[in-house]
């Protein structure tokens, strides 16, 4: 994924975002989710990004906070107006964004906020096949495979890097170990 510096517009890496406050902030909200949850919000990223321009990380980080507020009870409305409610888990909430990310030509880019996708997470949680198959990917996920602590990440991270900008390991290589981090 890409960033843009919000000083010059440039765009540059995820890792290297990690470098500054707003980078390291917004992977700590990532640390926070199960795998296939932040893996699904990295592309979902993608559907606010504006048409000439990057997501600001600023911004990427507004709307992980909004959309954890909404992912975090284990429920989710339809909408704000009504108190009709049901469990919703990370696992639903990953599939909602992966149905409205194989459906991206029928949105309108860039989103605005998170209404349509609380619409889609509301459906899946009231279909009864929808929700067996989230409980089964939650249960078939292995032991001890939870997200990695924010410190260990970047710890990892930047051994990645040295072994890389020391010629250690190649650039794919390198690339492929970032990716397994994720």
């Amino acid at each position: 994924m890409q960033l843009t510096c919000p000083c010059c517009g440039e765009q540059f890496p995820l890792e290297a975002g990690m470098a500054d406050d707003e980078g390291k902030r917004l992977a700590a909200l990532f640390a926070g989710m199960e795998p296939k949850l932040g893996k699904a919000v990295l592309q979902y990223l993608r559907l606010f990004s504006p048409a000439k321009r990057s997501l600001r990380t600023s911004k990427a980080i507004r709307l992980v906070e909004d959309l954890l507020t909404l992912v975090n009870p284990g429920t989710v409305s339809r909408d704000a107006r009504t108190n009709d409610s049901r469990r919703a888990t990370q696992t639903l909430w990953a599939m909602g964004i992966e149905q409205m990310l194989s459906a991206r030509e029928k949105l309108t880019l860039p989103l605005d906020n998170h209404h349509y996708l609380r619409a889609v997470v509301f459906g899946l949680a009231g279909d009864t096949q929808a929700v067996a198959a989230a409980a089964e990917a939650s249960r078939a996920r292995p032991a001890g495979t939870g997200p990695l602590r924010t410190d260990d990440y970047f710890l990892k991270l930047s051994q990645i890097n040295g072994d890389e900008s020391k010629g250690l390991i190649s650039p794919e290589e390198a690339e492929k170990r970032r990716r397994e981090l994720a």
